[in-house]
């Protein structure tokens, strides 16, 4: 099975150096143009099925993507990017010490979710929709969503230490492809490979 994790376009919230984890914030005009180009220049396989972060950032950037040709089949708060607790919407300096520091350890910072709660709501959701897949006879899906989400589906599914959450590129706009086994029976996946959204 094919998943392709797209991440949203440039934000309010990437701007302005924000933790707008669950905070609603807009795609800017320079992300939407961006967005714009890249639907030229990369080439973003063509899957049964399409999802995303109920997010403005990430609804809208399905739209720019693939909303000439597609439907969203549905929109989860369970990809959401990571709860920031206390720091949702503040920005990153002295005040706020670096969530990540903790994040990465699994230790819960300022009341936001550790990253095993985080990587356990998003890896159910996909577990979700690909059994819905099977079930279907289909066999790939796309899922616009945040850097967050597919930091952790890689580590989770490359069995990767949390260690490397910071380590994985996940630009704006861009993402990966996964070719997938799912075993319904035991509710597992088994990733076989995985390559960068690349060029035409």
């Amino acid at each position: 099975m094919k998943l392709v994790l797209v991440r949203h376009g440039y934000s309010q919230g990437n701007l302005e150096g924000t933790y707008s984890g669950w905070t609603d914030v807009e795609l800017t005009d320079t992300g939407i143009k961006e967005l714009e180009r890249y639907k030229e220049e990369y080439y973003y396989p063509e899957t049964d099925r399409y999802f995303s972060s109920d997010l403005v950032r990430c609804t809208h950037t399905f739209e720019v993507l693939f909303g000439d040709e597609h439907k969203l089949d549905a929109k989860y708060e369970s990809l959401r990017e990571i709860f920031f607790g206390d720091y949702e919407n503040l920005k990153g300096d002295s005040q706020t010490p670096h969530f990540f520091d903790g994040f990465s350890l699994n230790e819960r910072t300022a009341n936001g979710e550790t990253i095993s709660e985080f990587a356990y709501r998003n890896v159910s959701q996909v577990e979700k929709i690909l059994k819905d897949l099977k079930e279907d006879n289909l066999d790939s899906a796309t899922i616009v969503c945040h850097s967050g989400v597919i930091k952790a589906l890689l580590i989770f599914l490359d069995h990767r230490p949390f260690s490397d959450f910071r380590k994985i590129d996940t630009p704006n706009g861009l993402g990966y492809v996964l070719d997938v086994d799912y075993d319904e029976d035991n509710n597992m996946i088994k990733m076989k490979s995985v390559h960068a959204i690349a060029k035409k």
